[in-house]
């Protein structure tokens, strides 16, 4: 037992994150800690400001990773990049449950289909980046035969799926690839994706690029900040100091998220980048569990009745969506 204990600080000592990494020895051990490259930010993703308020701590694939909110820009990040390949590696087997497409995200994907119809002018262009198994494009294509549909991922796998399944023509790869496509696209998709991408401020450069003059980008992404920033509050009054500092996991926070995009700090983003008429609304639900499908649909229905009195101040569902029109030339 101790040479186990000792092999653990050993480890410990050497993954990033553990200050005081005595004390992380029956959690590592318990958990199953394995060596793991990590690299340690040391300032803003995407300003390169280094000024931080600390957010929250969680671990992560054997690390412990700090969430920064960045006093400059308002962004709150991750501040640890994992090694690539591991990261690389959990893509190609995370979310390929065809359940999880055809029916969980269902009303997401035709939401967001309605308003890329809405959008595309005929015989227009479209990029869905992150696009996985290519669901939602196959729904947009049933719709609009018109549109030329491309659909990008990092996943080769994902990309020979929609190749073959749906007839998608695909780019796969990431920021670097989409970087030497000299196309323009009418609508731009990121269902879900930037909170992902590593090169976060390499990404929003690309962005106008990608966008025809007149044309839409339209993001969804998590909404749990509201709770995430209460459960945060709560915790600095109900658990002593000496607890907070062996927190293992932050409250509605999904580990695999390098970012927290509040409404402000995409809003913000997508003006400075030349975006006009950038407005934010409710993204339908996940539909987890069938028995609470018309539960879930009632409370879809009131958060939009919420946001539409509110003039879209007041979003609840766990996800919304940012929708930005660049200017036209």
């Amino acid at each position: 037992m101790e040479e186990q204990k000792h092999r653990m600080l050993e480890l410990l000592q050497v993954n990033k994150g553990f200050a005081q990494p005595e004390r992380w020895i029956d959690y590592g051990i318990e958990h199953n800690f394995q060596r793991v490259q990590a690299e340690k930010l040391k300032e803003c993703p995407d300003c390169s400001n280094r000024s931080f308020r600390f957010f929250g701590q969680y671990v992560y694939y054997s690390t412990l990773i700090s969430l920064q909110e960045c006093a400059h820009c308002g962004l709150i990040f991750s501040d640890t990049r994992i090694d690539s390949q591991v990261i690389q590696s959990h893509w190609e087997h995370a979310y390929k449950d065809e359940n999880y497409f055809q029916y969980k995200r269902s009303r997401i994907f035709n939401q967001i289909a309605k308003l890329v119809g809405n959008f595309a002018p005929q015989n227009g262009s479209v990029l869905d980046i992150g696009g996985s198994k290519g669901h939602l494009m196959a729904i947009l294509k049933q719709h609009r035969h018109d549109l030329t549909l491309v659909l990008n991922d990092i996943s080769k796998t994902t990309c020979d799926f929609a190749a073959s399944q749906y007839g998608l023509e695909t780019i796969c790869g990431g920021v670097k690839t989409l970087e030497q496509i000299p196309l323009h696209f009418d609508v731009v998709i990121m269902s879900d994706v930037i909170c992902y991408e590593p090169e976060l401020n390499r990404f929003w450069k690309l962005l106008p690029h990608l966008v025809s003059s007149g044309g839409t980008v339209i993001i969804r992404g998590p909404n749990k900040l509201p709770l995430i920033r209460l459960c945060r509050f709560i915790e600095q009054f109900t658990i002593a100091s000496e607890k907070q500092k062996m927190q293992s996991h932050i409250r509605f926070f999904n580990p695999e998220l390098l970012y927290i995009f509040s409404r402000h700090y995409l809003l913000t983003k997508l003006r400075n980048l030349g975006f006009s008429q950038v407005m934010t609304m409710p993204s339908e639900l996940l539909i987890e569990n069938k028995k609470f499908r018309y539960a879930l649909l009632c409370y879809s229905y009131f958060a939009k009745a919420l946001s539409i009195f509110s003039h879209n101040k007041l979003i609840i569902t766990p996800g919304f969506l940012t929708i930005a029109r660049k200017q036209a030339e």
